[in-house]
């Protein structure tokens, strides 16, 4: 048996949930923290990164490219310093993804794509590629929780894979 893409939608579900209901409780200022030693200025748009990004690699598998004019266009739709609508965002993103995922067949699982946009050249599976923006998600949420440690508030919850939900309870805090 091994890690499924699907484990990994749940288990970054769960944080965005955590995440989510932590920004409910204390506002949008703290998305204005600064990121330090990022791209990012700031929590709320190193969130929208990461659900742009999500956005899209789902579109690009199904041959859909986001092209830099499209995501201006959308991007100002909505406004990134409200913690509802980043979420939301993130929400319409993820149901593309698993649209996107629940298609697959195992031929498209390993079907490559390759792209070239802003100096880049991405070339892999479709398999590597979501696993791969997935884990890109799973490290930006640690780098936000050490920025809110950093300005003297806890971040929400336990975040260690082993106390997800997803994968079936393996450890309770007692």
């Amino acid at each position: 048996m091994h890690l499924t893409i699907d484990e990994l939608l749940s288990y970054t579900d769960e944080e965005r949930r955590k995440w989510e209901d932590w920004f409910t409780i204390h506002g949008n200022d703290p998305l204005k923290f600064p990121v330090p030693m990022d791209v990012h200025p700031n929590i709320g748009a190193l969130i929208l990164h990461c659900f742009w990004a999500e956005l899209f690699y789902a579109r690009w598998m199904h041959e859909d490219i986001l092209t830099p004019e499209r995501i201006k266009a959308l991007m100002e739709s909505f406004s990134s310093d409200k913690a509802d609508q980043i979420f939301a965002f993130g929400q319409s993103g993820r149901k593309d993804m698993r649209v996107a995922t629940a298609s697959f067949s195992a031929e498209d699982w390993e079907k490559p794509h390759n792209l070239e946009m802003q100096g880049f050249r991405f070339d892999g599976s479709a398999r590597k590629l979501i696993a791969h923006i997935l884990v890109h998600e799973i490290r930006h949420w640690a780098q936000i929780a050490v920025t809110v440690r950093q300005n003297n508030l806890a971040p929400p919850g336990e975040h260690d894979l082993v106390f997800s939900k997803s994968f079936g309870p393996l450890v309770t805090k007692l």
